[in-house]
């Protein structure tokens, strides 16, 4: 084998706290992540040149600045890391096709990176786990253990203590993003100053997720991160708005922000709100898409 093709798949936040912060800076977390139908394409080829290469098609992704394609880019940094663990000796030329939002809260390079890994397991035939390769995972980033495998599950730690929920296949979701980007750093940093924090209920939220309540999770579905974001922009809280105006049973911001997104009962009410939402004129990127499960089955 050659070549593998890998997707990438975003994922929302349906519940998001942050519960205390290490020593080290890293921040403990309580999430409940979900995989969306919206994925990039990594492509990973073998070569003879030893290095790692890398060449980005952004599609129909806006970006103000570039990602960087050097040894600094998350796919590059996973390629590195799994070669290591396998000792290979020759290169890998990664070619990534952009559908995710960037600077968005949807995980779009840590996905990319899980893929790669994932990819280059395959590629080479060496047999690592789903467990063998979040551990490879952890190394790059704290989201990425979880987009290995994907689906519903209970995040924890920094997010690295994974725990699978019940199935949440199927729902249709619409995700929406206004122009300017995120820096998560620079809102983990703002919270930490916040003198009150509101913490959403965590257990509850569990609750309805594994029993399927929409009603419910949109009764207590929260971000701890919205705090922070909504102030500095107030688009995030106009999108919020306006799905619920459209028929979304619970809307919220996911990650960092400022992408938000809209949970619905028919996928015909999800299309007429990207329709509706669309026509605002203050989203760059308006996706309708639905929940997905286990992406390694």
């Amino acid at each position: 084998m050659e070549q593998v093709k890998e997707k990438a798949y975003a994922k929302v936040n349906l519940g998001l706290d942050v519960t205390g912060r290490r020593e080290d800076g890293y921040h403990l977390v309580s999430m409940v992540m979900q995989t969306i139908g919206i994925c990039d394409d990594v492509a990973i080829y073998k070569t003879k040149d030893p290095n790692i290469s890398l060449d980005i098609d952004y599609g129909g992704v806006h970006l103000a600045t570039p990602l960087s394609a050097g040894d600094d880019n998350l796919c590059a940094k996973a390629a590195r890391v799994i070669s290591e663990r396998l000792r290979i000796r020759h290169g890998y030329f990664i070619h990534l096709t952009k559908r995710i939002p960037v600077a968005a809260g949807m995980a779009g390079g840590s996905s990319d990176a899980a893929a790669v890994l994932r990819g280059i397991n395959r590629l080479e035939e060496a047999g690592l786990s789903t467990e063998e390769l979040q551990e490879l995972a952890l190394e790059i980033g704290a989201d990425v253990p979880y987009c290995i495998q994907g689906g519903t599950m209970l995040a924890e730690g920094i997010g690295e203590i994974l725990t699978a929920m019940g199935a949440f296949d199927d729902v249709p979701i619409l995700v929406a993003k206004p122009p300017e980007g995120v820096s998560t750093a620079e809102v983990y940093h703002a919270l930490d100053a916040l003198e009150e924090i509101h913490h959403p209920d965590m257990k509850a939220v569990r609750t309805a997720v594994e029993t399927k309540d929409l009603k419910g999770l949109a009764d207590t579905m929260g971000n701890v991160l919205m705090d922070v974001t909504l102030p500095r922009h107030p688009v995030v809280g106009q999108i919020r708005d306006m799905m619920l105006e459209q028929g979304a049973v619970g809307s919220m911001m996911t990650g960092s922000g400022p992408t938000v997104f809209g949970i619905y009962k028919t996928w015909e009410e999800c299309k007429s709100a990207a329709e509706y939402i669309r026509g605002s004129g203050i989203c760059e990127t308006v996706m309708a898409t639905k929940t997905i499960g286990d992406i390694t089955k």
